[in-house]
């Protein structure tokens, strides 16, 4: 190597670096960052992973909160002189339903009370949608159980706890078909 070149060396590292920490700036920022990057690549995943909290929306009617927790003792609620003509041609056959709810929820017979219209409008269209010939079939008092539990279950499915319905069992105090 000529005197010339090493000069030409020489004067090329003072022109690119000009100091020696000018390759530190690189490696200060990625020592700064990598952190930083981390930390908030791990707050996004940890909130994306974390489960919704379920607040349970509390069902209020006239003003006060009601309470939709079993409360684990049974509670009943009885609706009377439930009424209907049968139907089909002869239309003198009537229905004669009493009937005793139960159920669990803490204001189980509130929901009732402000809701015996719907679950006595509900019951008499049911009730009129069967036949003198229905009645005289076997099993036909289960059925209207089943049918009416199904029934008032959609007509008080906004007081429901997620699956469960808000009455448990239907008990007939008087069955009559006449």
């Amino acid at each position: 190597m000529s005197a010339d070149q090493l000069d030409e060396i020489s004067e090329d590292s003072k022109s690119n670096g000009g100091s020696k920490g000018g390759g530190m700036l690189p490696a200060l920022l990625a020592i700064i960052l990598a952190p930083l990057l981390t930390v908030g690549a791990m707050f996004f995943v940890i909130k994306a992973n974390k489960p919704e909290q379920t607040i349970k929306p509390q069902i209020i009617e006239g003003g006060q909160p009601l309470d939709m927790e079993p409360s684990g003792e049974e509670k009943f609620y009885e609706i009377k002189q439930l009424i209907t003509n049968l139907g089909g041609p002869i239309k003198s056959r009537y229905i004669n339903l009493e009937v005793r709810l139960e159920g669990l929820a803490g204001d189980f017979e509130k929901v009732l009370e402000m809701n015996e219209h719907r679950i006595r409008d509900k019951a008499l269209s049911i009730m009129g949608g069967y036949t003198y010939e229905d009645a005289q079939l076997d099993g036909f008092q289960e059925r209207v159980r089943v049918d009416l539990k199904k029934s008032f279950s959609q007509v008080l499915k906004k007081y429901r706890d997620g699956e469960s319905d808000l009455i448990r069992n239907i008990y007939f105090t008087q069955f009559v078909v006449q």
